[in-house]
């Protein structure tokens, strides 16, 4: 997914006041799982799946 379509996601997720992962959170657990690799992510509870476009 590039950053176009994941901006637009994002901004239609904030126009219906759906939470969605903040950017320092997220560039924080980007760090994280570039540091550890791991083979599986499981997203759970989310509204608009902004974690998994940015990881997958």
């Amino acid at each position: 997914m590039n950053s176009k379509e994941l901006e637009k996601i994002k901004q239609k997720a904030l126009e219906d006041h759906i939470p969605i992962i903040m950017d320092d959170t997220l560039e924080v657990m980007a760090k994280y799982l570039n540091k550890k690799k791991p083979e599986k992510i499981l997203e759970i509870g989310t509204a608009v799946r902004i974690f998994s476009h940015v990881f997958y």
